[in-house]
């Protein structure tokens, strides 16, 4: 391949994806707060512990998605899933501590057992400070849950790299496959206009005009920001991802054993939408809410999610009486039910409860004739 020759390919794949999906749910930007709050609900404590005993600080996910640097550009989840369930365990520790320890012979120093993670963590250059920082290890205690979290890769990475795994397929089923679902439509098209882009502009000017965070010369390819400077000819590619969570803007350079370099850039695009568009039909949800016992019901499965028999038992009515109620609230959008082995457990859709009131906002305020809008019910009014 010649310098002129440096290819930029647009993929649509999760490898990235997940990996700052789970960063994002541990952390506090508005813009994911719904998803946020709707994949919390959905992980059981047990799971939610995992993650975090994992990842103390969220951006250790990032970190961890260095792990499948040797896998094809583009798998799906179950090839991922395979390839980190399956590598070299020395290899995944390499990847992910490669990405904190900077100072030569750091990462061999501690998988060695030379060095400790105190003394590698103090070792480092005063720029790693402040990523060290971010990651909980500065300043350094060897009791916080960040060192025990690097500990355990150092230290029992089986265990470790075994519970990443599960953490993964549990967040999967328990809601990300949907997620990326909708996501994933909406990648492939943006990846259209992407590629359309590359080839009307070409490497040097698409990699300007896209925002990615690298510049692309006659002889070279080098991050905007940072020591990463590689000859073109060196370039086995520049894999540009679009991503609705890269919201730290974070991206990877590979090098192969014959000293090649490939280039991910997960490209943010805020345009991306992690929710499933939900129709809302507010007159419903306010008839819904406007019987008493039924707010009673909707506030009480707000706060924990039940059975309709702990709701009868609760509210002292008969069993048929709260399947009317709970028909009535279900036919609202407003139920969210899980079946378990006690029965369908029920709680209250909180993002339709949210949208509700905006669309109904929307249509109060519209210039559409109020009378063309209203819904009559069998019973004529009566003044």
């Amino acid at each position: 391949m010649s310098g002129r020759e440096t290819v930029i390919d647009v993929q649509v794949t999760p490898r990235f994806e997940i990996f700052y999906a789970l960063q994002a749910l541990q952390g506090n930007a508005d813009h994911f707060q719904a998803w946020r709050r709707e994949m919390q609900r959905r992980l059981n404590p047990k799971a939610r512990a995992s993650i975090a005993r994992i990842a103390p600080s969220p951006l250790i996910w990032p970190l961890l998605a260095d792990s499948l640097r040797e896998v094809q550009p583009a798998p799906s989840f179950t090839e991922m899933l395979a390839e980190m369930g399956e590598m070299d365990l020395i290899a995944f520790q390499r990847s992910v501590l490669g990405g904190v320890f900077r100072k030569l012979g750091s990462v061999e120093d501690l998988l060695s057992k030379t060095a400790t993670l105190s003394a590698a963590v103090l070792a480092e250059p005063a720029p790693q400070g402040r990523l060290l920082s971010l990651l909980g290890l500065l300043p350094f205690s060897p009791r916080s849950k960040s060192a025990l979290a690097f500990d355990r890769l150092i230290n029992d990475v089986f265990d470790y790299r075994e519970e990443v795994v599960t953490v993964l397929m549990t967040f999967w089923g328990c809601g990300f496959s949907e997620t990326w679902a909708v996501l994933e439509a909406q990648m492939r098209d943006r990846a259209r206009n992407l590629r359309q882009a590359v080839t009307l502009q070409g490497a040097e000017e698409f990699a300007h005009t896209a925002g990615l965070p690298i510049v692309i010369s006659a002889d070279t390819v080098r991050g905007i920001r940072g020591a990463t400077s590689v000859k073109r000819s060196s370039v086995t590619g520049i894999h540009v991802i679009p991503s609705a969570f890269n919201a730290t803007n974070m991206w990877a350079a590979y090098d192969d054993t014959t000293g090649k370099t490939r280039f991910f850039i997960p490209l943010l695009d805020t345009t991306l939408s992690a929710e499933t568009r939900m129709a809302v039909n507010p007159a419903l949800v306010f008839n819904a809410l406007g019987d008493t016992t039924r707010y009673a019901i909707a506030s009480a499965i707000a706060r924990k999610a039940m059975t309709s028999v702990e709701l009868s038992r609760m509210f002292g009515v008969s069993k048929p009486t709260i399947s009317h109620h709970v028909q009535l609230l279900r036919s609202a959008g407003l139920l969210e039910e899980t079946h378990t082995e006690n029965g369908v457990v029920l709680a209250l859709n909180r993002r339709v409860l949210e949208r509700s009131s905006g669309a109904a906002a929307r249509e109060m305020f519209s210039d559409v004739d109020p009378a063309s809008s209203v819904r009559r019910t069998r019973s004529p009014n009566k003044s």
